[in-house]
């Protein structure tokens, strides 16, 4: 059983993730920002164009991040995209039609204490449904009660 847990104090954890339609070329972002106790403090969905699933991810984790550098310094950032955990912990900019978005991450994480780790999909639950919401946004509430249901 894949679960999520919470870092340590003072560390915030940032979990993001995109959904992408080949088809239609839609694509949605999502990400929670939340604390040691495991307290929500940030939330955020919404339709991006994104050009592929990878581009998606980094503009994700890019606005994401960015809630998160509000809160603190020490930022844990989960991804379920274990391809964009091993570029972000090489310190390679990656493929050139994404180093515009490597290079603004590097850019964040300088002034920052900044972990990157690997979680599987089925304990990233709660942001795959943001992110798939953010292909069409639902009212906030009915939103609020599916994160606490665990959809």
């Amino acid at each position: 059983m894949v679960l999520w847990h919470p870092p340590d104090a003072p560390w915030l954890k940032l979990n993001t993730d995109d959904a992408f339609s080949t088809s239609t070329m839609e694509a949605g972002e999502g990400g929670l920002v939340r604390g040691s106790d495991g307290g929500l403090l940030r939330a955020f969905c919404a339709p991006i164009a994104a050009s592929s699933s990878f581009e998606a991810e980094l503009l994700a984790l890019i606005r994401g991040f960015e809630m998160a550098m509000e809160l603190s310094t020490h930022i844990w950032i989960e991804l379920d995209s274990a391809a964009l955990v091993t570029l972000l912990s090489s310190g390679q900019l990656g493929a050139a039609d994404f180093r515009h978005h490597m290079a603004l991450i590097r850019s964040m994480t300088s002034q920052r204490h900044v972990r990157f780790s690997h979680i599987y999909r089925e304990g990233n639950r709660a942001i795959d449904f943001l992110a798939g919401r953010g292909f069409r946004p639902l009212p906030l509430l009915t939103m609020i009660q599916s994160l606490r249901l665990g959809i």
